[in-house]
């Protein structure tokens, strides 16, 4: 298997005070800008090559596609270095982008919010080799999964976005609700691509296909050219110690279910590493709370206990 890029979300917590974009949701996209470059110049000095965005970095206030014609000149500077690095980004949209809910308000503003992030992402994929884009948006889907209507819905408004829109948006499933058979379903009815997520295939796979083949089958939704994504996070076991207050006594909360842990246990990596033998090749983003620390302590355990495998990350 080719090697794999192995990123974080959004905060660096093994450098305070690094911003990936202005925590002022109404701050110009230039200002984002400037901390984006940042957070790459981290990214760089620590070999991490793969990396997701916040969608704050562009005001979601109706002036998007404005802004990223006003920042033509940073973006350009910015996709030389993705290029020259080759450091792939990612964004994953919140709730609020629903293409499946049956509010067509609400749907049509996820619509327009998927355009202007794709020619945010866009600008940033400009020097890729041989023109292909290497960043994805990913959504969830929208409305209720035992609905047939839902699934109708996010085929239609799907086939509505343009087709740069297309080509990056792909759909995850979920660890309670929508499941990845069902978003295989939907992939042959409109063809938008699925992301993997380990993490809620242990927790909803109703269908009770194996991880090999549930690997294999999320990832042949991809186009031709374009590398998957594949989300990866351990399950939280440890239990949270509520302090005493004056009118209450301490507490111990258990983990909810499906909650995410701080860091990601090896066993999950190696697990999902061997799984992919054989398999077009994928970058993994992790979904632990730790962020970057979990990915440098996963590194180096992967190191200690499978170094072949070990050889697959970048």
């Amino acid at each position: 298997m080719p090697v794999l890029r192995l990123g974080f979300a959004v905060r660096a917590l093994g450098r305070p005070g690094l911003r990936s974009h202005d925590p002022q949701r109404a701050a110009h996209l230039s200002i984002g800008l400037t901390h984006l470059g940042d957070m790459l110049t981290y990214l760089e000095q620590t070999a991490i090559r793969y990396y997701r965005l916040s969608g704050d970095l562009l005001p979601s206030d109706g002036t998007g596609h404005a802004q990223v014609a006003e920042c033509q000149e940073a973006l350009d500077m910015l996709a030389q270095r993705l290029a020259r690095a080759n450091t792939r980004l990612t964004l994953h949209l919140d709730a609020s982008v629903a293409l499946g809910n049956p509010d067509n308000a609400l749907a049509a503003a996820g619509l327009a919010r998927i355009e202007e992030l794709a020619a945010l992402l866009g600008q940033l994929d400009a020097h890729r080799a041989a023109g292909i884009p290497e960043s994805a948006l990913i959504v969830h889907l929208g409305g209720t999964a035992g609905e047939a209507a839902t699934f109708t819905r996010f085929a239609a408004r799907y086939r509505a976005l343009s087709p740069a829109a297309q080509q990056l948006l792909a759909v995850e499933h979920d660890g309670a609700g929508c499941s990845l058979g069902q978003l295989l379903m939907l992939h042959e009815r409109c063809g938008v691509a699925v992301v993997f997520d380990a993490l809620h295939w242990q927790l909803n796979n109703p269908e009770r296909i194996p991880l090999d083949i549930a690997l294999g089958l999320a990832l042949a939704t991809w186009p031709r050219g374009r590398r998957a994504e594949i989300h990866l996070s351990s399950a939280r076991s440890e239990a949270h110690i509520v302090a005493k207050r004056a009118s209450e006594p301490a507490r111990v909360l258990p983990p909810r279910p499906g909650q995410h842990a701080d860091f990601v246990n090896v066993a999950d990596l190696i697990r999902l590493l061997q799984a992919a033998q054989g398999l077009p090749p994928f970058d993994l983003m992790l979904e632990a709370k730790a962020g970057d620390l979990a990915l440098f302590r996963l590194r180096d355990e992967l190191h200690r206990h499978a170094p072949v495998l070990a050889s697959l990350l970048s």
